[in-house]
């Protein structure tokens, strides 16, 4: 019989090309994780992986091998998904990629309400800005904003967000309010780099016309929580999602600069694999989300 890790560990090292990698995605350490793969080359009597340019690459017969394994282990999760469903639980490991701020302030607070309710649950977090591939990192559901080129992925629409300009009474104190977009030229302005190039240029409507604004500023990271975190302390102004920020505008933490020019809207979806998405618990989860969004926007619309 073969160990049901190692076949798990083959899986991972083919769509990673990395036995290291595949081992510490898995837990194990690189002895382990070389003993599991040389157990299972021993149990078949051949070779699954060649080295090439510092990759593993599957050979011939480790791709047949690797193709029937990853049908075979289907086959077992779905029969287990099936008997979980049978009896009405939520059962299983769910891992999510998520942005930065959304993530870390509204979607896993949310989540562990969920998990409370689903002891047999075990969500896992991938939390950053930039765009993540589903299947290399071994993921089931991404939340992304803005439209999406790949095509493989199934989406869920979740809700259209607008942008804000934000800043805190401390530093508009200190500064003054800007009364146009215009004016962020003058101010200390928060950036966000994506995808490494820094975000410089703020896009505004205000009525029909279109407005492109050029901002500068000394602080600058790549993470969006950190551009909330200045903005709440007064470092300067902030261009961010009104699911970000709502609760700190409501509060009055946080003061939205132009409510009258909005920003163009950006979509909010949740994508995921078409072969996953039928498993009840990521229909549970994304409808969850689905809910807990709508809840959030009525009860802090946009000011």
């Amino acid at each position: 019989m073969y160990h049901l890790n190692d076949l798990q560990l083959a899986l991972r090292v083919a769509q990673l090309q990395s036995l290291s990698a595949a081992g510490r995605e898995l837990g194990l350490t690189p002895a382990a994780a070389s003993a599991a793969l040389q157990r299972l080359e021993k149990k078949l009597g051949c070779q699954l992986f060649a080295r090439s340019t510092r990759r593993l690459q599957p050979t011939e017969e480790g791709q047949l091998f690797i193709d029937a394994a990853r049908k075979a282990l289907g086959v077992l999760e779905e029969a287990g998904t099936a008997l979980a469903e049978s009896r009405g639980e939520l059962k299983g490991e769910v891992r999510l990629a998520l942005p930065s701020d959304l993530g870390r302030s509204l979607i896993r607070p949310w989540l562990d309400e969920l998990m409370d309710t689903a002891p047999s649950l075990r969500l896992q977090y991938f939390f950053g800005d930039q765009l993540t591939d589903l299947i290399g990192q071994n993921l089931h559901l991404g939340l992304r904003y803005g439209q999406l080129g790949d095509s493989s992925l199934m989406r869920r629409h979740l809700t259209h967000v607008h942008r804000v300009a934000v800043a805190s009474p401390t530093y508009l104190a200190a500064q003054g309010r800007p009364k146009s977009p215009q004016e962020l030229s003058q101010h200390q302005v928060l950036i966000l780099n994506r995808g490494g190039e820094p975000w410089q240029r703020w896009e505004f409507r205000d009525k029909e016309a279109r407005l492109q604004v050029e901002v500068s500023g000394r602080y600058v990271a790549n993470d969006g929580a950190v551009i909330r975190d200045w903005a709440l302390a007064g470092k300067g102004i902030a261009f961010k999602s009104w699911l970000d920020v709502a609760k700190d505008v409501h509060a009055g933490r946080l003061v939205n600069l132009f409510p009258r020019a909005q920003t163009d809207s950006v979509p909010l979806q949740l994508v995921y694999l078409q072969t996953d998405y039928p498993s009840m618990k990521l229909r549970r989860v994304s409808d969850f989300l689905a809910e807990r969004i709508q809840a959030f926007e009525r009860a802090f619309p946009l000011i």
